[in-house]
């Protein structure tokens, strides 16, 4: 398996530009960077992306349900189209409600999953304390964000974009580096 992967890694590295990833890896830290600085301006950028996600989603679930085409029925094609394009039209209005409606679907997803979390480790036989412990500190952290006034919303929003965004360009400066260490 090693040697499969050595393989394909080497090929990679001779066709392909290890510099592109090299700057794609840098560019990104750089952007997780400025996010975890600005958090008003990622909360800003996060809500006008969720808007036109949103009017996107809508234009197409118009189209599927004009066209008879959907997958769905006609008028619910059009119906979900319809909200689609009205929800897009409100965030892109006002970008940081749909940034803090973000934060509020994380923080309903840490409670239910902490909820899922502590009743396995009551029914379960193995790892039930950690379980437990795991499934109390997810519906806390969930419980504070949905809570959370939008300074803090905004703040924790651009931890976890900022976070992401630096190790996916750290990934990929070691990985473009590696692929130019094979490739001489």
């Amino acid at each position: 398996m090693a040697a499969k992967n050595w393989n394909l890694e080497r090929g990679l590295a001779q066709g392909t530009g290890w510099g592109w990833i090299l700057a794609y890896g840098i560019l990104l830290a750089i952007v997780g960077i400025v996010a975890l600085l600005e958090p008003l301006a990622t909360g800003l950028a996060t809500g006008l992306f969720i808007g036109f996600v949103l009017l996107s989603g809508g234009v197409l679930g118009l189209a599927a349900g004009f066209s008879g085409k959907g997958w769905r029925s006609r008028w619910l094609d059009i119906v979900l189209g319809l909200l689609s394009l009205a929800l897009g039209l409100l965030v892109l209005w006002h970008p940081f409600a749909g940034a803090f409606s973000l934060v509020w679907f994380i923080a309903v997803w840490l409670i239910v999953g902490g909820a899922l979390e502590i009743s396995t480790g009551l029914g379960g036989a193995h790892h039930r304390g950690w379980l437990v412990f795991l499934g109390l500190i997810d519906i806390a952290l969930g419980v504070i964000l949905f809570f959370a006034g939008p300074a803090s919303a905004l703040i924790f929003l651009a931890f976890i974009i900022g976070t992401s965004f630096i190790f996916r360009g750290v990934f990929l400066c070691i990985f473009a580096l590696r692929l130019r260490k094979l490739a001489d």
